[in-house]
């Protein structure tokens, strides 16, 4: 065989396959993976609770402080971090979308009904029995000048922990049963005819909600 001369390089040798070395770097990569994805589901829970709660800002800190110290994490469970680029760049990227895709989870049910508690099907209190006010587009027909005990019924996934009920800046007193969702409370109708007034009904809950139910004033129910 023909030795190279002086001022040729050497001839290129492909290094030798190692199987072992190949499979412990991938099992090594799955762990990594794993690990990266069940830290961004858990941080995109929290981070969805944040946002309930009023402080979103917070999940963009955190979001940010596991990125600043993800290798350290990795290295403190005694996982080996991929040596391309490439793998790293997608390590980072899975952390990212799985964290959005999780908050997104944890805003929706049934982990979470982010719209809140609802009013619903406002009834007044006639000859003892609880009927249903005819509705045209949220807004509620009384007889002008009259008194009126009123429920309207609620629910919500978390309890509701507060209600107030308000007329022309006042308090309404109302009264809230749990075990059935209904809250009932007494209104006077507006008057002259066709006069609308506003009241505006507030829940809170893990979320607040607030409502308006307009009264207009007619000569009959």
């Amino acid at each position: 065989m023909a030795t190279p001369k002086k001022n040729e390089e050497p001839l290129f040798e492909e290094p030798k396959f190692d199987k072992r070395e190949y499979l412990s770097y991938e099992r090594e990569r799955a762990k990594a993976i794993m690990l990266i994805f069940i830290t961004g589901a858990l941080i995109g829970l929290l981070s969805g609770e944040l946002e309930i709660y009023g402080y979103w800002y917070l999940a963009i800190i955190l979001i940010i402080a596991v990125i600043y110290f993800l290798r350290n994490l990795v290295k403190l469970l005694k996982i080996a971090i991929p040596k391309q680029t490439s793998h790293k760049l997608l390590m980072y990227l899975e952390l990212i979308i799985t964290w959005f895709v999780f908050w997104i989870i944890a805003l929706n049910p049934p982990l979470h009904v982010a719209s809140g508690p609802e009013v619903i099907n406002l009834e007044y209190l006639h000859n003892g029995n609880w009927t249903k006010l005819s509705e045209t587009d949220k807004e509620y027909e009384l007889a002008t000048g009259d008194n009126y005990s009123l429920r309207y019924y609620t629910d919500y996934k978390y309890n509701i922990t507060n209600i107030t009920i308000e007329e022309h800046g006042n308090l309404i007193p109302n009264t809230y049963n749990r075990s059935t969702g209904y809250v009932y409370f007494n209104v006077t109708a507006p008057s002259p005819v066709h006069t609308v007034n506003t009241i505006y009904v507030n829940e809170t809950s893990r979320v607040s909600t607030h409502t308006e139910i307009k009264i207009i004033a007619e000569y009959s129910i």
